[in-house]
């Protein structure tokens, strides 16, 4: 048997750099989250004073279980998901959610290196499978009717194939084992299946949409550059399209206007005009206060930035209005590109994805309005915060999405690729139709010539 020590050098390399891809991908990941459980880890979950106007609390979004398969939404900044609660910061201080269709094509993770790296992978996977088959004959034999179409498809594909997902699989798992994932439930395992089968099934798009492309333009050249520009099309251009669409229909309101209109509201708040603090304290229902007594410097300046804070209300509730649109817009346009529909799948499984943070965020802002209720009690009556106060305060509660939600929200998507597997599918069996013999006596050539 004749060995092309060229091919299987460069199937080694191809092999090599797969592995280190996927090996470099875990350990961005891993590195990012480490990170964010570092800082979390020192966030303070109780009181941190008794005086009500400088007392503090953070809330924290923990870094899921499975965050190593993809960096997803949470990867844009880890500080945006710790959360600094007092009575004297407002929430408006908070860095505003990145856009979500902003997606960061330069970040190596697991969802990068599957969703982008690996398609493009597999054209010198293509190009082995195809000189082996001409170099063999095997185009022939099928199209004279001496092959069978199944003995083809598992010798010639099927097995080839099969060995390079064993190989991805094998790498994966052991990255995922030394990024230090492990399997501690039969939901993170349920999680990691359904995982699989998304990439699966998003994979075997791409090596369908090649075989259609073969199949029609006869030439292996034709066939690579309209897969080449369908990749384009499908990972880059179509994404970017959606996010000029969406920032035309909806311009995103940034943390800046807030800031200039909180300077301009402090300008116009003096800090010792009793009517305008006798008038809001009657709005939050209370009685005037006591201005025979003396009234400390930090509660002096939590009343003055609760003021702010109740006349910037307005542009707040726009601000997490347009978020909101934003968010909706761009999950119900990522249904409009293959990628960006086995991207969100992959960034929910993950636990990285929008919707996870949108929830922690809404959370985030009804304890914050808890939180200011119960320690601005305290300010109005001037009292500071004992024991029983602090360990009454009210408690951040945020739950995470339960197995049955995720897969809930994850299947549709999952069904969206295995529906497109079906219909290439079905292409190419009307190809192979007008292409292959009906009977061994009627024999075509398929015309397929290795250019």
């Amino acid at each position: 048997m004749n060995i092309n020590w060229r091919d299987l050098v460069l199937q080694i390399l191809l092999a090599v750099a797969v592995a280190l891809v996927l090996l470099f991908a875990s350990t961005t990941t891993s590195r990012l989250h480490d990170g964010e459980r570092k800082m979390h880890g020192g966030a303070k979950h109780e009181p941190q004073a008794s005086n009500p106007a400088e007392t503090f609390v953070e809330v924290v979004l923990e870094s899921s279980p499975l965050s190593q398969l993809s960096a997803g939404f949470t990867g844009i900044a880890p500080s945006m998901h710790l959360i600094r609660l007092s009575v004297s910061r407002p929430l408006s201080n908070v860095d505003p959610i990145e856009h979500p269709s902003r997606r960061r094509y330069g970040r190596i993770d697991f969802s990068f290196a599957f969703l982008v790296f690996l398609p493009i992978a597999l054209i010198p996977m293509y190009y082995f499978i195809y000189k082996r088959c001409v170099s063999r004959g095997d185009a022939e034999k099928l199209a004279s009717g001496r092959t069978k179409l199944l003995d083809f498809c598992i010798e010639r594909i099927l097995l080839p194939l099969l060995g390079i997902a064993g190989f991805v699989s094998l790498v994966t798992l052991a990255c995922l084992y030394a990024a230090g994932l492990r399997l501690a439930s039969n939901e993170v395992l349920g999680l990691i299946a359904v995982w699989a089968v998304t990439v699966s099934f998003y994979l075997l798009a791409w090596i369908l949409l090649f075989a259609l492309f073969l199949l029609r333009s006869a030439s292996f050249s034709s066939a690579i550059i309209q897969y080449a520009a369908t990749f384009l099309l499908i990972v880059f251009i179509v994404p970017q399209f959606v996010q000029t669409v969406i920032l035309a229909i909806e311009r995103p309101h940034g943390r800046l206007p807030l800031v200039v209109e909180r300077r301009r509201i402090l300008q116009n708040t003096r800090l010792g005009d009793q009517a305008a603090v006798d008038r809001f304290m009657q709005r939050k229902g209370y009685s005037p206060l006591d201005w025979t007594e003396p009234m400390t410097e930090p509660v002096s300046q939590a009343l003055v930035n609760l003021r702010i804070e109740e006349a910037i209300a307005p542009r707040l509730v726009e601000f997490e209005s347009s978020v909101d649109r934003l968010d909706s817009l761009a999950l119900t346009s990522s249904w409009l590109s293959p990628f960006l529909v086995a991207q969100y799948a992959v960034d929910d499984i993950a636990g990285t994805g929008l919707s996870r943070y949108s929830d922690f965020r809404k959370a985030a802002i009804e304890y914050h309005e808890k939180w200011q209720k119960y320690t601005f009690d305290f300010v109005a009556r001037r009292q500071f915060l004992d024991y029983d106060a602090l360990r009454n305060a009210p408690k951040f509660q945020y739950y995470n999405s339960d197995t049955g939600s995720i897969l809930l929200s994850v299947l549709p998507r999952s069904g969206y690729l295995i529906g497109l597997c079906a219909a290439l599918a079905f292409g190419i069996s009307r190809q192979l139709r007008q292409l292959l013999p009906q009977s061994k006596k009627t024999g075509r050539n398929t015309g397929l010539s290795f250019t």
